[in-house]
């Protein structure tokens, strides 16, 4: 499984300013209004805090993996934030986070929720990823970075 499949360039945002996890939380949410996946910000922003309240998302060496569930969606969403600075984000190794990859998946798709996460955990694991987070300078750039890394990855 592909996360590229999932990622449109609209939903990369590098350098975005959000001071903490909250202001995070609210902009996913706000993101998926503005770009017409979801009709209304609200019940994705509690689903989103209700999972962090669970337990953080916040998964160690600088990455965070926010993600709910939906009714309204048809197929997953990936959204990849890259913070103007690190955010603390209660993460196991206390370490703020400068990755953020924000999934937003259909109720109704247990499996591919799953298998999803799965996919964004292998890459989170993969140096190459992790620096063209890190690094790239555009939405573009880094979009074509992941789908030839996944493509090199040859993931099924």
């Amino acid at each position: 499984m592909k996360i590229s499949q999932y990622l449109n360039q609209k939903n990369i945002f590098l350098d975005a300013k959000l001071p903490d996890k909250e202001a995070v939380l609210r902009f996913i949410a706000d993101v998926c209004v503005k770009n017409s996946i979801v009709k209304t910000a609200e019940p994705l922003y509690i689903g989103l805090v209700e999972r962090e309240g669970t337990m953080s998302t916040g998964v160690g060496n600088g990455i965070a993996l926010p993600h709910t569930t939906v009714t309204e969606l048809e197929a997953p969403v990936v959204i990849i934030i890259k913070p103007a600075k690190p955010v603390k984000f209660d993460t196991l190794d206390n370490r703020p986070v400068d990755i953020i990859l924000g999934l937003i998946f259909p109720e109704d798709q247990k499996t591919l929720h799953i298998r999803l996460l799965a996919a964004v955990s292998r890459l989170c694991k993969n140096a190459d990823f992790l620096n063209a987070m890190r690094k790239s300078g555009s939405p573009v750039e880094l979009h074509k970075k992941i789908k030839k890394l996944e493509e090199d990855m040859d993931f099924h």
